[in-house]
């Protein structure tokens, strides 16, 4: 008989505990309007990333090719020598970085 009033108690107390959260809890949805707004807003958002992306991709591969080029025509020594560092600064970077993963395993 005890356990079934304790039982009881139990229940009334979630039983006011879920209505106190359902109270709490605002269940209105935002309108249709304000989530297109919100995917426009990101979409812009999106696309100028995209864009200024683009552009220093394009003057970085622009500024790398005449650097090479003028390398390369002007100075061949030059650029073999940079050829060779990026080479070996290459395999540096690969070795460290599986030495580094083959530690952690």
């Amino acid at each position: 008989m005890n356990n079934k009033h304790e039982q009881d108690e139990l229940k009334e107390l979630i039983d006011e505990g879920f209505q106190s959260i359902d109270r709490e809890v605002d269940e209105s949805t935002p309108s249709l309007q304000w989530f297109e707004q919100l995917v426009e807003g990101q979409q812009e958002q999106l696309q100028a990333r995209f864009k200024r992306d683009m552009i220093l991709f394009l003057l970085l591969a622009c500024c790398l090719l005449t650097v090479f080029s003028l390398t390369l025509f002007q100075m061949p020594i030059l650029f073999l020598l940079l050829q060779v560092l990026i080479f070996a600064g290459a395999l540096i970077f690969i070795g460290w970085t599986y030495t580094k993963k083959v530690k952690r395993t």
